[in-house]
């Protein structure tokens, strides 16, 4: 009674052994690729000192690469981390370049997009559509 189930525990293993073992070479091949976008505007500079902590906690995701651009500019391309640099909010708030991909080809790239912001306005969530938006409140 014991011998065909050891037998069907062993093969189980084995077979879940493989398949996870091949799941993780493919996503360790093909990374899924995560865009952030960080408002850079005037109204950041309260929470500001807090992104850095909530780029750490995105870029714990496993089995991904990251890009990260602002409202303004392009940050880094596709990277193994995100790396905000030496940075200063400014200028008025401005989210029309992310609502499509002509400005950066990493929107149209990603699997996974989100954008850091404060609390935004109804008109600035409409342009945001497929993007996952975290806010910090100040």
């Amino acid at each position: 009674m014991m011998k065909p189930f050891v037998a069907w525990l062993a093969v189980t293993c084995v077979i879940f052994g493989a398949c996870g073992g091949a799941y993780h070479l493919y996503l360790t091949k093909n990374p899924r690729k995560i865009l952030v976008a960080v408002d850079s505007s005037f109204q950041m500079k309260a929470v500001w000192p807090r992104i850095p902590d909530t780029l750490r906690l995105i870029e714990q995701q496993r089995y991904a690469t990251f890009a990260l651009i602002t409202e303004k500019n392009r940050i880094h391309s596709w990277s193994p981390s995100l790396s905000l640099g030496v940075m200063i909010p400014y200028a008025p708030r401005d989210f029309s370049r992310l609502a499509s991909t002509a400005a950066y080809p990493e929107i149209r790239e990603a699997n996974r997009k989100y954008v850091i912001t404060t609390l935004l306005e109804a008109s600035a969530q409409a342009q945001l559509r497929g993007w996952e938006i975290i806010q910090l409140a100040p």
